[in-house]
């Protein structure tokens, strides 16, 4: 192991000591069990209705709403909530994404480059809501083939569909060539931290296979005109899709009448998604720096100041990212999400809960789901 290696994996775990000493320790002057964003970003408090950790809406969250739309962490970074102060935000600071952790592998374009419009027009033609349309057909063939690939009886929709599927769906939009996939998807599933890790340290294991992941997809896309996009689109975009079909089949598991709606009413499955999206964005916060000076309901932030804008439960925005360029994430990920769901629905008259659903620790913008044990089958017969 390299010095450089000794180095990093020392900040992460300062980073993350930091993080979990301010969690739980409380402040001065002010009541309570410790820094609320703290406890969010550390990332182990995650579930929902008591699932693998607090239910968040009725605590970390509510807490980060309670100190007021602007208030600085004892990390040192500005936290922003409530639609109100994040549009205020997003129109006079100049919010560029910017990661708040040690990256092993960068994949963000740099602040200077984000606030520039190329980026965004690259975004846009390459995952854009035209891009993508043009490849619907190959998305709804690339869904079929997934929902063929399973029988009846217990599956992991995470890792038997959602992500599997994901890879082959990127690999469609993102032109990778037929004999390039296979080490796409092998690239992509080891990048699938590198959003959450923006914000929380991972161990030293995880940075490192993650920082391979990158280095591998950024040398797929070497020599393209669009690559920096491409590789934003890949590791960010993917992660949404996947996220997003997950937390889709997860509401339906518990929801046949939905279930039999969605076979049905194909068109069902985007209506189901965009609840999905208005309910459950794919991040819940956002790392930026700011490049102008601001004041956000009546609280001056500094040029170069660290901000994460926080969608707390008051918020209820469905934009993902304050940030006006991301909104291009998302129409390949609604694309490939609603698809999915059609295909799986066609497949198995029958879809029921197998167990408890598992999320990944470290993980606090995307509450990724890594395990959702499911049960497929055909009609019920007496």
């Amino acid at each position: 192991m390299t010095a450089a290696t000794n180095a990093l994996g020392r900040e992460l775990q300062l980073v993350h000591a930091a993080q979990w000493l301010y969690a739980i320790n409380a402040e001065p002057f002010v009541p309570g069990a410790g820094d609320p964003y703290a406890r969010l970003v550390r990332g182990f408090e995650i579930g929902e209705n008591g699932t693998d950790g607090t239910d968040d809406a009725g605590g970390t969250l509510a807490s980060i709403a309670e100190r007021g739309p602007v208030w600085r962490s004892r990390l040192d970074t500005w936290v922003v909530t409530g639609p109100a102060a994040l549009r205020e935000l997003s129109a006079g600071a100049e919010p560029v994404v910017s990661a708040a952790v040690p990256q092993a592998e960068a994949w963000l374009p740099d602040p200077a480059r984000q606030r520039t419009t190329e980026i965004a027009r690259d975004l846009a033609r390459r995952g854009g809501t035209r891009a993508v349309g043009r490849q619907a057909g190959s998305l709804r063939e690339q869904a079929g083939q997934a929902a063929a690939r399973l029988g009846p009886g217990p599956v992991d929709l995470v890792a038997d569909f959602a992500e599997p599927l994901t890879a082959a769906g990127y690999a469609v939009v993102l032109d990778v060539p037929e004999e390039r996939r296979a080490a796409f998807a092998a690239d992509l599933a080891a990048a699938a931290p590198a959003v959450d890790a923006l914000l929380c340290p991972q161990t030293l294991d995880t940075t490192r296979r993650m920082a391979a992941g990158v280095r591998g997809l950024r040398e797929l896309f070497a020599g393209r005109a669009h690559a920096e996009a491409d590789l934003v689109l890949t590791v960010a975009g993917a992660r949404a899709a996947a996220d997003l079909l997950g937390d889709a089949l997860r509401r339906l598991l518990d929801r046949p009448r939905e279930w039999a709606l969605l076979r049905s009413d194909p068109a069902h499955a985007d209506r189901l998604v965009e609840e999905v999206l208005h309910q459950r964005p794919p991040w819940r916060a956002c790392p930026l720096v700011v490049l102008a000076q601001a004041e956000v309901a009546g609280t001056r932030i500094e040029a170069g100041d660290s901000v994460t804008a926080v969608s707390t439960p008051a918020a209820g925005a469905p934009a993902p990212l304050p940030v006006a360029a991301c909104a291009t994430l998302l129409p390949a990920a609604r694309a490939l999400a609603g698809q999915a769901l059609v295909a799986l629905a066609a497949r198995f008259p029958l879809l029921r809960p197998d167990g408890e659903p598992v999320h990944m620790r470290r993980a606090p913008l995307t509450r990724r789901l890594v395990r959702l044990p499911a049960r497929l089958g055909e009609e019920e017969t007496r």
